[in-house]
């Protein structure tokens, strides 16, 4: 190669020198003296040759060293895991034969006492008085109980057992999902191309005033501009934009954050971010180290929602709006209830959105996944939803069997869930985020309650016992021994101080909770323990049991007050009013009776549910009674009046709990569907308040029709679904023209009224009518 500054002289030197060479570290002879660097930085072209062979030689013996020790390592850990798990499926699978064999055994032993004699009168007085006893039955029903003690503890290891299993499957395929991101990023990779992080690219948004997202966005929708970095750079858009939220002028910190935004959109505009779907696996690894650096700034969260909204005024921002979304969803941070109008979302994930009552009039969706959105109270009018994704086999975080019990932190900030897949969760109301799990039990975990200062977790299960968790920590307190049979209910005293126990064996305990001993049993009913409840001054303890009583006990003695009987079958639940003068409990019978505390009489009988009451609870101003049932669905009764308020119905198996907030705005419910809701019960004059649901029905008419269908927008509507399995929600929702199709092009109107939207379009149809 020929010099270009020198005619007729080749190159034949490298330059090595760590600067900005001026010649393109390509040399010739006459090069060196204008060159300017030291001749120790300058090699022939054969020398640079060597020295990179040399280089690339040595780096290649240190990785094939390296990636070869790793690869061998790994070779050997899932030889021997292997070998481990066979030998312990082949042992575990002989002690089943073993077991099933021995009661197998047991049982042809009865039927041997027969067959080996042809005459039972020849038998001996002994093996006579064997045979009689077993015509009698006792024999049989103590082998029949004892054998069903070992068939259900062999369920339970069962039950484990395929617990264990699912756990261990979805931990591999988190970790096999990581290993084919890294695959396909390794292929992928362009080793001599340095790429940008995108919280880097955000870097200059240290610090900056996040109310100016919002004035911005106002402000652009306004003056309907369709490019946001031109719309900035503009004087005098700058100097309006420079009017801070107190209405205080301050030039320079207005400038400074219009600058460090614009420096933000520059660098979003050229990145990956902006151009490819982060929904998408190959993105997995990058999208997880995002969301570990940003899920505590709240600057970067609300700039995330800055470029959602951004998709409604530049079209070069949809890819980073959308990509911004699917984050935040993926985040669980709090969206409900807020304004979407006229956004653009593209080729994206927004499954298990909670997007309850937002406003996404004029929303252009494509290519989006929405499997387990919840749409509850949203506005949708005139947007164009296209190619759109639906379905449910994806999973989310949630309880993989049946959730027994559902109880609030006395903040409300905290859902505490049971199951019996034998865990503990403690959910963020808000959002439905997981905040952790506590360590998992060795069996059921039956019932659940906070103590009333919120730092502690009491629960039982069905292996007898009772434990105390540190409600921040998880770290166990105490763990109390007392009760011979599976632990049914709990409830802490008002004072903190007492927990009261209701078992299988019958009893009742009462612990001190700072000491961990117990202080009181009281016996009295004659069959399982099913509920038990304090009333607020802590003076009274109430109980329900399957021996059909309700039972008053007083706390400071021991002594039973009173027996309440009505009841004709077992009492599953029991409730204090918030002001003791009444009890409720709830029966297998479907009944719910509400009781005078003071004279043990009843005030009056609910009749509603189709089977049993599970759990009843009074809402914290004492005017609404909660109950689930056996029959899917929950009622709200006016305690005065005893009719029912509503029915809520969503679950799709038995409702084991019902629990109302601290403020009384919502109820949780939680279920043998393996799912726990929050409900909306805000009282409805409450509701109709929304302007903006005012303003669209302000269309209609007939007043009350309005009014009617404003309700029905808005009350006793599922805010929260927390389920593994992720189910699409519309309840509700005002959908009104635009266009709704799927992959296929099949339009969704009739899946959405399906699922209790309000299709406008009818309404204005009856209206016409009716007028």
């Amino acid at each position: 190669m020929i010099c270009p500054q020198h005619i007729n002289k080749p190159i034949l030197l490298i330059c090595l020198a760590p600067h900005t060479c001026q010649c393109s570290r390509k040399l010739c002879i006459e090069c060196l003296p204008e060159h300017g660097v030291d001749v120790k930085y300058i090699v022939s072209n054969e020398k640079f040759q060597e020295m990179l062979r040399d280089k690339l030689k040595k780096f290649q013996d240190q990785e094939t060293q390296t990636v070869g020790k790793q690869k061998q390592q790994f070779k050997n850990l899932h030889s021997k895991i292997k070998r481990r798990m066979k030998k312990n499926l082949m042992d575990f699978s002989v002690q089943l034969e073993q077991i099933y064999f021995a009661i197998d055994m047991q049982n042809q032993l009865f039927l041997n006492l027969i067959l080996e004699r042809d005459n039972l009168s020849e038998s001996s007085q002994t093996d006579l008085e064997q045979l009689v006893s077993i015509l009698e039955g006792t024999p049989l029903e103590n082998w029949k109980k004892a054998k069903n003690s070992y068939l259900m503890k062999l369920q339970n290891v069962k039950k484990w057992w395929k617990l264990e299993n699912n756990v261990w499957m979805k931990k591999q395929k988190k970790y096999q999902k990581e290993i084919d991101s890294l695959i396909k990023s390794v292929n992928q990779k362009e080793v001599y191309e340095e790429k940008k992080e995108f919280y880097d690219a955000l870097a200059s948004l240290k610090d900056i005033d996040v109310n100016i997202f919002n004035i911005i966005i106002e402000k652009a929708l306004n003056a309907k501009i369709s490019d946001i970095l031109v719309f900035l750079s503009n004087e005098q858009n700058q100097q309006i934009l420079e009017w801070q939220p107190d209405k205080q002028r301050d030039i320079n910190l207005g400038r400074n954050n219009i600058n460090k935004i614009i420096s933000a959109i520059r660098n979003i505009q050229v990145h990956e971010f902006n151009q490819n779907d982060y929904s998408t696996e190959i993105h997995f690894i990058t999208k997880k180290n995002l969301i570990q650096k940003i899920s505590q700034d709240q600057i970067i969260i609300e700039f995330l929602k800055f470029l959602v909204h951004l998709t409604a005024i530049d079209n070069s921002f949809i890819q980073c709006g959308s990509n911004s979304l699917h984050i935040l969803v993926d985040m669980k941070v709090n969206l409900t209830q807020q304004c979407f109008s006229n956004i653009r979302i593209k080729n994206t994930s927004l499954i298990g959105a909670n997007l309850v009552r937002c406003n996404f009039n004029g929303s252009e969706f494509e290519n989006v996944d929405i499997s387990g959105m919840n749409l509850n109270g949203a506005q949708l009018l005139n947007c164009k939803w296209k190619n759109l994704r639906i379905q449910e086999s994806n999973q989310l975080d949630s309880h993989s069997d049946q959730v027994i019990s559902a109880c609030f932190s006395p903040d409300g900030t905290t859902l505490a869930s049971s199951s019996e897949d034998y865990s503990i969760c403690l959910w963020n109301v808000q959002t439905g985020q997981l905040k952790f799990q506590l360590d998992r039990h060795t069996s059921a975990v039956l019932s659940l309650c906070y103590s009333p200062d919120g730092t502690t977790i009491a629960f039982g299960s069905a292996d007898n016992f009772i434990c105390l968790k540190d409600a921040k920590t998880g770290q166990q307190r105490f763990q109390l021994d007392g009760h011979t049979s599976a632990v049914l209910s709990l409830c802490f005293s008002p004072d903190n101080a007492t927990l009261a126990s209701g078992s299988k064996d019958k009893s009742i305990l009462l612990w001190d909770v700072k000491t961990g001993q117990q202080r009181a049993k009281l016996n009295g009913h004659s069959d399982s323990v099913l509920s038990v409840c304090f009333s607020s001054d802590g003076t009274k303890l109430a109980s329900g049991s399957e021996d059909k009583s309700v039972r008053l006990w007083d706390v400071k003695t021991g002594q039973q007050k009173a027996k309440l009987n009505g009841h004709k079958d077992y009492v599953l639940s029991v409730h204090f009013s918030p002001d003791d003068t009444a009890l409720a409990s709830g029966s297998w019978d479907s009944s719910i009776f509400i009781w005078d505390v003071e004279t043990g009489k009843p005030k009056a009988k609910f009749i509603g549910h189709d089977q049993y009451i599970q759990s009843i609870c009074f809402s914290p101003n004492g005017a609404t009674l909660a109950s689930g049932s056996s029959d899917k669905s929950i009622y709200l009764w006016d305690v005065k009046t005893g009719q029912v308020k509503a029915k809520l119905d969503g679950h799709t198996s038995t409702v084991y709990s019902v629990c109302f907030s601290p403020d009384g705005t919502r109820l949780a419910s939680c279920s043998g569907d393996n799912s726990i809701r929050l409900w909306d019960v805000q009282a409805s004059e409450e509701l109709v308040s929304y302007k903006s649901y005012k303003d669209i029905l302000a269309q209609f008419k007939t007043p009350q029709f309005q009014i009617n269908l404003l309700l029905e927008a808005f009350t006793f509507i599922t805010i929260l679904l927390i389920s593994k399995t992720p189910i699409f929600q519309a309840q509700g929702a005002l959908v009104f023209k635009g266009e709704f199709t799927n992959q296929k092009g099949v339009n969704l109107i009739s899946f959405l009224k399906s699922k209790s939207s309000i299709i406008l379009e009818n309404q204005f149809h009856l209206n016409s009518k009716q007028s």
